[in-house]
C-alpha cells in the first residue's frame, strides 16, 4: 500500500508541483488549501486513512503552519510532519521543532531531489515507528499469555502438592 501524504498549502501552484512530484513516485496524495481545511480532513480520517506524512506551508490564512501541525500532532501523533516556508526565520524553525514536533524544516524554493530524499527518510522513520509499535504490542501480548500460562501452571503445581500432601498424611 503506498504511503499517504497530506499536502497543505494555500498556493495552488505549490500543491500542484508537490502532488505531481510525489504522485509520479507512487505516493497517495491528499490536498488541503489551508490549515483549517486540513484539520477537518484529518478529523474525518480514521486509522489507516490517516496520512503517514504531512507537508505544510508555514504562512497560510486562518491557521498558520505551526499551529496546524501542533493540532495535527494531537489528532494523529504518529504522522511525520514537515514544515515548508519561504522564510528562513530561525525562531519559527525552533518553535516548529519544539512545539509541533516536526521532523524537518524546509525553506522554499526547495530542491526536488532533496525534498524527495527527506520525504523518503521521514517515511522510513514512520515505518520503523509503526514496526516498533507492532513488535511492542506483540511482545506485550506474548508476556500476557506467558503470565496467564504461568498462573495456570502454578495453580496446577499447588493442586498437585496438595494431593501429594494428602497421600502422605
Amino acid at each position: 500500500m503506498p504511503h499517504h501524504i497530506l499536502i497543505v498549502d494555500d498556493e495552488e501552484a505549490v500543491r500542484l508541483i508537490l502532488r505531481d512530484l510525489f504522485e509520479s513516485r507512487g505516493y497517495h496524495i491528499t490536498e488541503s488549501v489551508d490549515g483549517a481545511d486540513a484539520l477537518e480532513k484529518l478529523k474525518a480520517m480514521t486509522g489507516e486513512e490517516a496520512p503517514d506524512l504531512i507537508l505544510a506551508d508555514y504562512q497560510m490564512p486562518n491557521v498558520d503552519g505551526v499551529d496546524f501541525l501542533i493540532a495535527a500532532h494531537d489528532i494523529c501523533p504518529e504522522t511525520i510532519r514537515i514544515l515548508l516556508t519561504a522564510h528562513g526565520d530561525l525562531e519559527v524553525a525552533v518553535n516548529a521543532i519544539s512545539d509541533a514536533r516536526i521532523y524537518k524544516f524546509i525553506t522554499k524554493p526547495w530542491n526536488n531531489r532533496d525534498l524527495l530524499i527527506t520525504a523518503q527518510r521521514a517515511l522510513e522513520h514512520y515505518d520503523l515507528i509503526r514496526e516498533n509499535r507492532a513488535f511492542a504490542d506483540m511482545l506485550e501480548m506474548m508476556v500476557e499469555e506467558s503470565s496467564e500460562e504461568m498462573g495456570r501452571l502454578r495453580d496446577a503445581l499447588k493442586d498437585m502438592a496438595s494431593r501429594i500432601r494428602g497421600l502422605i498424611d
